[in-house]
């Protein structure tokens, strides 16, 4: 599936660089900012725009949502033209926007942004969102980060066909101590690239797969209308029958099945939830083509399906020689669980009660 990657802000760009450097051939990208500094790190990305130089110099905007937002409306045909000479070669089947929901450059303007990019091209437009963890943050700025990412959702459900949460919490708290939080969330971000990577590109695969899963499989299972969706992903290397002084095996249904499952553990997904309920759902799965097996699959399949309540659940595989063990990546759009976000609410009304400094977010009410 070809896609146009838009990173809009500091940890959008980020997550478009990592997923430019998984594939130049489905994949092209722009990064926008209004903090000039972050825009020099992005090396696998060709066209950056810096926005609201005229304002604060190409310093930021000091995750204030509101001023995001104004910079995007006074700056939406230079986004737009710098979009347009890239995506009109690469004629993309979506545009997948990037940003991180704390901030505010992107949690401020994507919106805007993907309201253009929607009439202009009549495409669909997602977005990647990342909530932010407020870990041993000081308590203001924990309150308007969370407040922004509160607000932003709220905007991204009127403008964008399908929301994609990524919970910055759950990695942070299985970080190792002895990497750095650089270190954290460029493995964070390679990771996600990589599970994205496998989903869009396992159509596009050779040896072809025993079954596609083609673009327009991905479209349909994330729909449009502002639906929210996570991704589950589980990988394990295994020791094959030619390493027997390794205790190797011959990799059978079992271990795919297992994983399989695994990658449909809270832990595994994006954005942890109740997948019960959800509208549609995915799964891919990778592995050398003599071990992809079909009853495993099947069995994989089912247990997604029993799980999401999905009547039917699309599903392909992803051929890979080079493989030395499983992976499986699943995909469920259409969730309705979002204690996560409740939470963030929550804690956004406790420390308001604190200081009295917090602004009420938009959409106060229960998601």
């Amino acid at each position: 599936m070809k896609v146009f990657w838009i990173g809009y802000g500091q940890a959008g760009g980020k997550i478009a660089n990592a997923l430019m450097g998984m594939s130049s051939k489905i994949y092209d990208a722009v990064a926008i900012n209004t903090e000039e500094a972050d825009l020099a790190d992005l090396g696998n990305i060709r066209e950056k725009t810096l926005i609201g130089k005229y304002r604060h110099r190409g310093r930021g905007v000091g995750a204030d949502i509101e001023v995001g937002a104004m910079i995007a409306e006074k700056s939406l045909s230079q986004m737009m033209d710098r979009i347009d000479l890239r995506s009109s070669k690469f004629d993309p089947e979506a545009f997948w926007v990037v940003a991180g929901m704390a901030g505010g450059s992107g949690a401020g303007g994507s919106h805007i942004l993907a309201a253009e990019l929607r009439e202009v091209y009549h495409k669909p437009v997602y977005v990647l969102g990342v909530l932010p963890s407020a870990t041993a943050m000081p308590s203001d700025k924990e309150a308007l980060c969370l407040s922004n990412a509160l607000r932003c959702f709220e905007l991204w459900k009127e403008n964008f066909d399908n929301i994609l949460l990524v919970d910055n919490q759950q990695y942070e708290q299985g970080m190792d101590n002895r990497q750095s939080l650089e270190g954290m969330y460029q493995r964070i971000n390679e990771n996600l690239a990589k599970r994205l990577t496998i989903l869009l590109s396992a159509g596009e695969v050779r040896p072809a797969p025993q079954e596609v899963f083609s673009s327009s499989e991905v479209i349909a299972t994330l729909g449009a209308g502002g639906g929210v969706s996570t991704i589950g992903y589980h990988a394990e290397r295994i020791k094959s029958k030619l390493q027997f002084w390794k205790g190797g095996i011959e990799p059978d249904t079992n271990e795919l099945e297992s994983i399989i499952s695994k990658s449909l553990e809270k832990s595994s997904l994006t954005f942890p939830c109740d997948l019960s309920g959800a509208r549609a759902a995915a799964l891919v799965t990778v592995g050398k083509p003599e071990h992809l097996y079909t009853q495993a699959i099947i069995k994989g399949r089912a247990e997604l399906e029993q799980i999401t309540k999905v009547s039917e659940v699309r599903y392909g595989d992803y051929p890979d020689r080079g493989s030395k063990g499983f992976a499986a990546v699943n995909i469920i759009s259409g969730i309705d669980d979002f204690a996560r976000l409740d939470q963030m609410r929550q804690r956004v009304e406790d420390l308001r009660n604190v200081n009295g400094r917090v602004r009420e977010p938009v959409g106060a009410s229960s998601t």
